[in-house]
């Protein structure tokens, strides 16, 4: 069957939604499994349990996904009325899953019992140019004939990701009857946004029936033979290209396998004595490969899955900043991406303003019916900051001068983003106030509707200035009067490096809190303190805006039991009222905003909490599949033979999460480059305790290429420059007094 599909208005019968209660998704679904099996092809990905189903139907935690719409609700595999039985699962980078399954219950033929593990099931499902192939192979290692009965059970609910998620909706679109063929069925829906959605499943061999919407074979399996069962689904958006191929498996399962080598090979490599930790970064690798949404000539990376299977401004450029790295190249596509869909106008409805960075671009059914504002939705008071922090450090791994001349027009639209719109009320702090009905009430990385309170536990109220986001924006200016000035604008740095200067002097007097010895969350609309004790003054060590003195003593309070669970730092202090270790923002552990702190503190040389908590993070991940640390994890205290307790919407894999990795590493090795001065400084390197030695191999600095083996020797450890390749570099090795 052609991956293009037009249906004749003839064949098609609208029928009822055949989904119960459809105005609000399945509230009372099971919390997603952590264990699921994903496959992600950009901004199409598949999860489902660990036999390959997308079970329960509807379940939010499983399905086949593409544009931020569920195409597939239900795959369900039975062998003679049964659920198969697994005996192992695992996936080849993020791409494709073999899976051993056997039959799951003993069944009578003819007077004798089959008996049990003598039907070997592997099941193989790789995704590719948005197409799922779902592969099963059926060999009978009895000494009879085995007569069985295969069924595979198909579901298509075609619900936004937003209604997954539990939005409510008043309305539906409209669903027609599947339209069955002898090899194929069709699902058809024609959503609100009067744009036609279907999903097209080709079965071979020619089932010997398909009721309703189940393919049944009835197989008759000779002694040591194999039977198999070949199955594509594609997904298909009217008004959109399908990137769908010939359903050949064997040649796309090769064709990923060679677009990751390649992405590998352009990579940096680490290796180690430590296999596990190898092999977390590999899996942190393969996840930027997958999260990768092309763009026209470029890439952004999207946030994650399931939720955030799309480009976000906030998420996709702290993870290129993490990935730097890893690989340079996604942080300039990322930025030109973004760049694109900078703000134009002034549009309440997507909180959009001229200038601003976006906070998230969906294009599903609820989006483009006017439903909901994410099209793209501009949300977001940090993204524009972090934005101009990304392009300055991106300068500094890669000297691309082109890259900053193209950008320049948009840094300048950015920075009067800032002054002009960003400061509400003319106090001069940048603080967010929403104006779209649908749109959110926190508008900062802790984006919950009760992220932000006051210690009684009142919900602050906007217009909301952030603590953390007054951080970014020094950094942006400070970062942005150096480029400016190399790139000739001596004026514009001059009013910068002051702009700077004076947020520094007004952040100290507003925000420190002398009675706690520390930093307050935000400030509400009457310029209050909310003075709990939180995770989001750790971000100000990144900006590098503090006193070495009042980074110290923020550093101390991050290390002490209130705010360290043992496996990571808390958002919020254990001793505040209003902390739940099992909330979203109010007292979990989330690994990127973990990077971010520690990044901070090795920049203020504090090399010794950033390594305990470095490892403390790697400890965690042990207990994770494939070792990918997720989204979030609850923050209960450790003890003693204690595992994390998992966060139950927690997203795996997220980009930011993925990329902590990689961000640790470069700040507690101390890798400090400036290429565009053909220079890579490594200061005070240190191993966390887990690593005796590492080797750094094909790390990107500028046109060059360098070798670097560090080894721990004691409380010291010891870098060695092997190789440089490219263009000269020099590189300074500095041991520095603390």
């Amino acid at each position: 069957m052609s991956a293009k599909l037009i249906i004749p208005a003839q064949d098609l019968v609208e029928i009822p939604s055949p989904y119960p209660e459809p105005r609000i998704a399945y509230q009372n679904a099971e919390p997603r499994k952590v264990n699921n099996l994903t496959l992600i092809d950009g901004k199409t990905f598949l999860s489902t349990t660990l036999a390959g189903d997308i079970m329960p139907p509807g379940a939010p935690d499983a399905g086949f996904f593409h544009d931020d719409t569920r195409f597939l609700s239900r795959l369900e595999l039975q062998v003679d009325g049964y659920r198969t039985v697994v005996l192992s699962s695992s996936t080849e980078q993020t791409f494709a899953s073999q899976i051993e399954l056997t039959t799951g219950q003993s069944t009578l033929r003819d007077s004798y019992e089959i008996p049990e593990n003598t039907v070997h099931i592997r099941r193989e499902q790789l995704l590719s140019l948005d197409t799922l192939y779902d592969y099963l192979t059926f060999e009978n290692f009895n000494f009879n004939e085995l007569e069985i009965v295969i069924e595979l059970a198909y579901e298509a609910d075609f619900m936004d990701v937003f209604q997954v998620r539990g939005a409510a909706r008043q309305e539906l679109g409209h669903y027609y009857q599947p339209l069955v063929n002898r090899d194929s069925i069709v699902f058809h829906y024609c959503g609100r946004d009067r744009v036609s959605r279907d999903t097209i499943i080709h079965l071979s061999p020619e089932p010997e029936r398909i009721h309703g919407t189940t393919a049944r074979w009835r197989l008759k399996l000779p002694p040591f033979r194999r039977f198999q069962v070949q199955t594509t689904v594609v997904p298909q958006v009217e008004g959109k290209r399908s990137r769908a191929g010939r359903p050949d498996f064997s040649q796309h399962l090769r064709s990923r396998r060679e677009a990751f080598a390649q992405w590998e090979s352009l990579s940096t490599h680490f290796n180690s004595t430590n296999r596990i930790f190898e092999q977390m970064v590999g899996t942190s690798k393969g996840d930027f490969h997958a999260l990768r949404i092309p763009e026209g000539k470029e890439h952004v990376i999207a946030a994650g899955i399931p939720w955030f299977a799309t480009m976000f401004g906030r998420d996709s450029i702290i993870a290129a900043y993490q990935s730097l790295p890893l690989n340079p190249q996604l942080a300039g596509e990322t930025l030109r991406v973004l760049a694109r869909y900078q703000g134009q106008e002034v549009n309440d409805w997507r909180d959009e303003e001229p200038g601003k960075i976006l906070h998230e671009f969906r294009e599903g059914e609820m989006t483009r019916a006017g439903e909901m504002p994410f099209g793209p939705y501009y949300g977001s008071i940090d993204a524009t900051p972090l934005w101009l922090v990304l392009l300055s450090e991106t300068f500094n791994w890669t000297a691309d001068e082109q890259l900053v001349k193209d950008m320049l027009p948009h840094a300048y639209r950015a920075l009067e983003w800032i002054d002009r719109y960003g400061d509400l009320d003319g106090d001069g702090f940048v603080e967010y106030s929403r104006r779209s009905s649908r749109g959110l009430v926190n508008q900062g990385w802790k984006d919950s509707w009760d992220a932000i309170m006051h210690r009684d536990g009142e919900v602050a109220k906007p217009p909301i200035a952030l603590c953390e986001v007054q951080g970014y924006v020094y950094e942006a200016k400070y970062r942005l009067a150096s480029l400016m000035r190399s790139f000739g604008d001596v004026r514009m740095a001059e009013k910068l490096k002051k702009d700077a200067a004076d947020m520094a002097k007004r952040f100290e007097k507003a925000y420190w809190m002398p009675a706690r010895g520390f930093y307050a969350l935000a400030l509400d609309r009457d310029k209050r303190q909310c003075q709990v004790i939180s995770s989001n003054p750790g971000h100000l060590l990144f900006t590098r805006m503090l006193p070495q003195d009042r980074a110290r003593c923020i550093t101390e309070k991050f290390m002490r039991p209130d705010m360290f669970s043992g496996w990571g730092w808390r958002t919020m202090s254990q001793e505040e009222r209003v902390f739940n270790p099992l909330s979203y923002h109010r007292g979990s552990v989330w690994p990127h905003d973990n990077s971010i702190v520690a990044h901070g503190m090795a920049l203020y040389e504090f090399r010794e909490p950033a390594n305990k908590l470095f490892s403390a993070l790697f400890q965690a991940a042990l207990n994770f599949r494939d070792y990918r640390l997720p989204e979030l994890f609850c923050g209960i205290e450790r003890r003693e033979h204690d595992k994390p307790v998992q966060y139950p919407v927690s997203c795996s894999p997220q980009a930011w999460a993925s990329g902590a990795v990689f961000l640790f590493l470069s700040s507690v090795l101390g890798i400090r480059p400036s290429a565009h001065r053909k220079e890579l400084n490594i200061v005070n390197p240190t191993l966390p305790e887990f690593l005796d030695n590492l080797s750094i191999r094909n790390m990107r600095i500028g046109n060059s290429r360098v070798g670097l083996d560090f080894a721990r020797r004691g409380d010291r450890t010891f870098c060695n420059v092997v190789e440089i390749e490219g263009d000269k570099l020099l590189v300074n090795v500095a041991f520095k007094k603390r």
